[in-house]
């Protein structure tokens, strides 16, 4: 039987949310659900539970633990390109008009309550690295990966704190 973390079944977090967040995107396959989900694993899961914020002062939010001033980031230097117009459109699609700031962009503070939209918005932070993501079944190299971009940018995963 798969692992239950957190309250959440890993084969539906992946088959149910990541899966089709993905896809809706654009931007599915095996590679890039596998490291969504290590993503969702490293940083928003610690000691059988799921964290939606981080702890003490932190700032990182939401599953996936990725810190409002990054995510304002990717929507002011990565997706203000006309070139990736139709992936902010779809981006604010999921969301809708419900938790948007004057300007149309969703609020960070979505992603704590939007596993879905969570999920996209990992992809596309993985989407600004140049260097390809891992094979899907090489964890340890999906591991470093994580490591070496996700982490660079954020603070320490719940792993090793």
């Amino acid at each position: 039987m798969a692992k239950v973390t957190g309250g959440i079944y890993i084969p539906h977090l992946k088959q149910e949310i990541i899966t089709p967040a993905l896809d809706y995107l654009g931007l599915g396959g095996s590679r890039a659900i596998n490291q969504v989900t290590g993503t969702f694993l490293a940083e928003g899961y610690a000691g059988g539970v799921t964290y939606l914020k981080q702890l003490g002062n932190c700032p990182a939010i939401g599953a996936m633990q990725m810190e409002p001033a990054i995510y304002n980031d990717i929507w002011k230097n990565f997706l203000s390109n006309p070139k990736r117009s139709h992936l902010a459109a779809l981006l604010k699609n999921i969301v809708g008009t419900f938790n948007a700031d004057n300007n149309g962009i969703p609020k960070a503070e979505t992603m704590i309550g939007d596993l879905f939209f969570a999920a996209a918005m990992c992809r596309v932070f993985y989407l600004r690295i140049p260097a390809e993501l891992p094979l899907a079944n090489d964890a340890s190299a999906m591991a470093q990966y994580h490591k070496r971009y996700y982490k660079h940018f954020t603070r320490k995963s719940h792993q090793e704190r």
